[in-house]
């Protein structure tokens, strides 16, 4: 015989079963719910963003990149950091399209330019990363002329890792927040004219003429412009686009990941670079 106690006690026991078994199934409901949904969103997130062009940048070309950064008092200490954070990405995913062809310089640039990096100063992406990571903030005047010329004079140069020579692409980024306190249009034209692809990016109080001064034809696919440092990050797909196709139509040719000796001109009149140092 089964005493009164137990056989409520029981009966509790499979009311709180039957209870724990339904809040399982309506966790599981809504657990396939949102995968469900995520799978959705997904789906219309990855064709909403069209992917980077992947087979247009692996197909074997080589390029030299250079990318000269405004570093001036104007930027201050926090817009700078959404700088490096644009650096960082945008050479990542240049990397990811180009692998080791790709090679990458920077200098900043203020009232007085300073290296950062030379083409041949790492010899893998890692640790280009790693030093953009590390990169620290020097401030000062905004003079694009002067960091121009300090590019045409000591990073395209053979020296310096430079693969002109060998008919490799030359690709040069400036980034600025503002007007030049010098001279912009002489040494871009040097660097155009040499068949040096030139790239604009204006933050917040750059001047619109003058990084159409700057840039390369066509300008639409050559100047970039966002109103906020943040808003950087927004423009990195477009750009390694265009930087993309400034290298595949550069008509030179395929060359081993391994071992990048060759590849062609730029796309300008008057091929591969040849500046007058």
């Amino acid at each position: 015989m089964i005493e009164p106690g137990l056989n409520k006690q029981s009966k509790s026991d499979t009311f709180d079963t039957l209870n724990i078994h339904k809040q399982t199934d309506a966790i599981k409901l809504k657990y396939i719910y949102i995968v469900h949904f995520v799978s959705i969103f997904s789906l219309v997130f990855t064709f909403v963003l069209p992917t980077l062009p992947l087979e247009d940048c692996a197909q074997g070309l080589a390029a030299d990149m250079y990318f000269l950064v405004d570093s001036s008092w104007s930027m201050g200490q926090e817009n700078f950091e959404h700088v490096r954070h644009f650096l960082y990405t945008l050479i990542q995913s240049l990397h990811q399209v180009g692998g080791e062809r790709f090679k990458f310089a920077l200098v900043q640039y203020n009232s007085r330019p300073h290296t950062e990096f030379q083409l041949n100063s790492y010899k893998t992406a890692q640790g280009v990363l790693a030093h953009i990571k590390a990169m620290s903030y020097r401030g000062g005047g905004t003079r694009t002329g002067l960091g121009l010329d300090f590019l045409i004079h000591t990073h395209l140069t053979a020296a310096s890792g430079s693969r002109a020579a060998d008919g490799v692409a030359q690709v040069v980024v400036v980034l600025t927040d503002g007007r030049s306190q010098d001279d912009v249009a002489e040494p871009a034209q040097v660097l155009r004219m040499a068949g040096v692809e030139m790239f604009a990016v204006g933050v917040q109080d750059a001047v619109d003429w003058e990084l159409r001064e700057m840039a390369s034809q066509p300008q639409s696919t050559h100047v970039f412009s966002v109103d906020t440092f943040p808003a950087l990050q927004s423009i990195i797909q477009d750009l390694v686009v265009g930087l993309c196709d400034a290298v595949t139509q550069s008509g030179g040719f395929p060359v081993a990941n391994e071992a990048p000796v060759a590849g062609g001109g730029t796309g300008n009149e008057m091929g591969p670079a040849s500046l007058p140092y």
